[in-house]
């Protein structure tokens, strides 16, 4: 028996919806369970160092040093024990401990091997609890005056991330089997409504024709397909039933509208071949854009969980600022960092803002400027890959219209591709200028050029695409050039690439100048 048309439309639907919901859980699913275990393994050690940094100088009033030990296993409801060793000579001795069944027995030569190869500097290491699991286990050494005087040893189970992450995989099952649920509803009810119901009179209307009723029309008034499908039907019959009574009388005048039909069809098929390709061309950009919004959803995920590691980071930056004792050139290098963090997190901020309206305003700036401070960023990198710097930019300001942070991400993707094109070094040159015609500028120009390996021209076609990369799997996500061209048509401009196999690439960067900049 075959399937009506909407079963097998639901059906392929149903499919395609399960594959990719299937796809995107199990990847969001393991994505999960990588940043929950990172997390936990951060938070771990972090609560370690928290306890070490309360204890006291050893020996201690043992009531008040169990009291805190109990304590900070209470805090923590996934811990399996705590310990707290006295260091004795070269060995070391539990002088504290609270912990469950589960906690595996003291050894004090491990202790003294992670201290000696300070394991603090590490994130916690995995451990077989005593009777079933995993568990993450962390030593850390209690200092005073810089000398290790006993340790804390911190054990906690591996139990949060597997429950999460079940829990997200059945979420998402209920979810699949409520959008199939969905999708057949709405697919029955729409073929019901708009294709048979007008096919019924379609087919109707025919059968009446065939018993030969000319006279049975369709009423019509609708301006979709089917519409249009009934009009047409009703025109022919009036066609056909007007040459049936005067087929004889009327032959030239038939010959004369079969002429303009056939005229008529070759319009409407170089009308329809038009259609086409700009549906083509339509299906492609849309593609593209369901593409860049999946991107953006994956953005500010990713932004929502950068978010607590930057603010780490820039409380220990500040920390080691307020050590450095007069050393200009370290504090200066504190500064650098502490700076592009604040870039980061604004750049973290702008991704979140770019699943909401764009509400920015564009500054008057120095494009030069930009590119200066650019510079400043990335030469360390440079000097790592061994690639020297050659610019060429204008001798007066060009003032332009933009937002700082947008182009100093655009020039940093742009240098780190070069990098990424000459890993045995090379020479990156950078120049900028702008354009005249009868005595005001035009436009700004910033060329990018490396002396790299280059590409052919069926992959320079493509580096535009969304998540086209030709860098390894995990090194690229095929979003730099994409989002560098979306800053660019921001800000009024555009964007061309050349390249040819062995001989390197040069980027080409058009902006608009700023009216007020304009002499």
């Amino acid at each position: 028996m075959a399937l009506k048309l909407h079963t097998r439309v639901t059906l392929l639907a149903s499919v395609i919806t399960i594959g990719v919901l299937g796809a995107f859980v199990w990847l969001s699913s393991r994505e999960l369970a990588r940043l929950l275990s990172e997390e936990q393994r951060t938070r771990v050690k972090l609560h370690a160092v928290t306890l070490a940094e309360q204890i006291p100088r050893l020996p201690a009033e043992q009531p008040a040093l169990s009291r805190l030990v109990t304590a900070a296993k209470n805090a923590r409801p996934g811990a399996v024990g705590i310990r707290v060793w006295e260091r004795l000579g070269k060995s070391y001795q539990a002088v504290a401990a609270v912990g469950d069944d589960d906690l595996p027995p003291p050894d004090p030569e491990a202790v003294v091997g992670a201290l000696r190869t300070s394991a603090i500097a590490n994130l916690p290491t995995k451990r077989a609890l005593t009777n079933s699991g995993e568990a993450y286990w962390v030593c850390v050494p209690v200092k005073r005056t810089g000398r290790a005087e006993g340790a804390v040893e911190y054990v906690e189970r591996l139990d949060a991330v597997p429950g999460v992450v079940a829990r997200y995989r059945a979420l998402a099952l209920w979810l699949a089997l409520g959008c199939v649920a969905a999708l057949t509803l709405a697919t029955s009810w729409l073929f019901r409504q708009t294709v048979y119901r007008p096919m019924e009179r379609l087919l109707g209307a025919m059968h009446r024709v065939q018993q030969g009723d000319l006279s049975a029309t369709i009423p019509s008034g609708a301006t979709n397909e089917f519409g249009r499908l009934a009009d047409g039907y009703n025109r022919m019959l009036t066609q056909v039933r007007s040459m049936t009574e005067e087929r004889e009388r009327q032959r030239q005048l038939l010959e004369e509208r079969v002429a303009e039909a056939t005229a008529e069809l070759s319009e409407r098929n170089a009308q329809l071949e038009a259609l086409n390709r700009e549906l083509w061309a339509m299906t492609r950009r849309l593609t593209d854009m369901e593409r860049l919004a999946v991107a953006g959803q994956t953005a500010a995920q990713l932004a929502h969980e950068v978010g607590t590691p930057l603010n780490l980071i820039s409380g220990h930056v500040q920390l080691l600022s307020a050590d450095l004792d007069g050393n200009a050139k370290a504090r200066a290098r504190l500064e650098t960092i502490g700076a592009q963090i604040e870039r980061i997190e604004r750049i973290v901020r702008a991704m979140l803002d770019r699943t909401r309206p764009d509400v920015s305003e564009h500054q008057l700036l120095d494009l030069n400027g930009a590119l200066r401070r650019t510079f400043e960023v990335i030469q360390p990198a440079l000097d790592a890959k061994n690639v020297r710097l050659i610019t060429q930019l204008e001798a007066v300001p060009l003032l332009m219209r933009g937002a700082p942070d947008h182009l100093q991400q655009v020039f940093i993707n742009l240098f780190n591709n070069a990098l990424d094109a000459m890993p045995d070094g090379g020479q990156l040159t950078v120049t900028s200028a702008r354009w005249e015609a009868g005595g005001s500028a035009e436009q700004f120009v910033v060329e990018v050029s490396d002396t790299g390996q280059g590409m052919p021209e069926e992959v320079r076609a493509r580096i535009f695409e969304p998540f086209f990369t030709t860098k390894p799997r995990g090194s690229g996500t095929g979003l730099g050039l994409v989002v560098v061209r979306q800053i660019i048509r921001d800000h009024g401009g555009d964007i061309t690439v050349t390249s040819r196999p062995g001989c390197g690439a040069t980027v080409r960067l058009t902006l608009p100048p700023a009216k007020e900049g304009l002499t």
